[in-house]
């Protein structure tokens, strides 16, 4: 697969912690990420993509077992979605460039442009975006992975190779609420879970096409705000995994963070937050997101 220029397939992989939910495995050795691909037909596969020849200009695709030509051509599709490969960062490149002459009281996120960082690993379906981000909400992150852990193997389709891929809105939609609290340990999230499922199975909501890149970003929040269970947090989250990058999805490690990096002895206030990242426009929750995260690609990176 091609990929855009600049491009780094590491940074892309580890942009934010979903790298480390099931079903995704990562590789940092063999810098080889791998996971179960649900297909239209309903087979699952496993592939693994990763730099070609030790460089970032184009990826290697690897899947287990014999595919169809349209079939391999599916897992391109998917594999693409997941790394936002067709994703235009050159303006925000821009623009932190022309910040970066400009104010040199901002903090500096030329690195960015100049190794390619912004794009956020995502998943093949805005559904398992939203079930994932829905499992972020008020916990840990250990919690976080325990819940979407319990929810592939318990309902992921299985491939070949015994692995399993993230579950479907029907296999979901398919269970009492009461598993979700038992078996999923999804606590208060149980009822938002079935009924978003419920919904998308029934074709009474099509979260792909939330994928539509001229959709407008107040309509869009104000769709995904209506999902059950789904907060400020929740919303601007996933629309910044839709590439809605002007909300700031602000959550307690976030503002923690901010402080301590602009060492204030207490988080700033929500307003303060939005007035330091105005001067990045539609880019400035992607702004924020590079800063609290710079110190995670250094030669030593901390690891969300």
């Amino acid at each position: 697969m091609e990929t855009p220029s600049p491009f780094d397939f590491d940074l892309t992989v580890r942009s934010h912690g979903f790298y480390a939910l099931a079903p995704w495995s990562y590789d940092t050795s063999r810098r080889s990420l791998s996971r179960a691909l649900a297909l239209c037909d309903g087979r699952a596969v496993v592939a693994e993509v990763g730099p070609r020849s030790g460089t970032n200009s184009r990826l290697w695709v690897t899947v287990k077992g014999r595919l169809s030509a349209g079939q391999l051509h599916e897992v391109r599709v998917q594999l693409r979605t997941c790394l936002a490969l067709d994703e235009d960062l050159g303006p925000f490149y821009a623009r932190v460039r022309q910040l970066a002459a400009e104010r040199p009281d901002l903090p500096r996120l030329t690195w960015a442009a100049e190794r390619g960082a912004g794009r956020l690993l995502r998943s093949p379906t805005v559904f398992e975006d939203a079930v994932k981000t829905l499992c972020t909400t008020n916990c840990s992150f250990a919690l976080t992975r325990a819940m979407v852990r319990n929810l592939v193997e318990q309902l992921g389709e299985p491939t070949p190779h015994g692995a399993r891929a993230f579950p479907t809105p029907h296999a979901m939609a398919e269970r009492e609420e009461r598993f979700y609290r038992e078996v999923i340990r999804a606590g208060y999230r149980a009822g938002s879970m079935r009924a978003m499922a419920r919904e998308v199975s029934s074709g009474a909501l099509d979260m792909e096409a939330w994928r539509d890149a001229t959709l407008e970003g107040d309509a869009l929040a104000e769709r995904i705000r209506e999902l059950p269970g789904f907060g400020p947090y929740a919303t601007e989250h996933l629309l910044r995994l839709l590439g809605h990058h002007d909300r700031l999805a602000l959550d307690s490690w976030t503002r923690a963070k901010l402080a301590r990096l602009r060492d204030r002895r207490r988080p700033p206030s929500d307003a303060t937050i939005a007035r330091w990242y105005a001067p990045y426009g539609r880019f400035a929750g992607l702004a924020l997101w590079l800063e609290v995260t710079a110190d995670w690609y250094g030669a030593t990176p901390t690891w969300p």
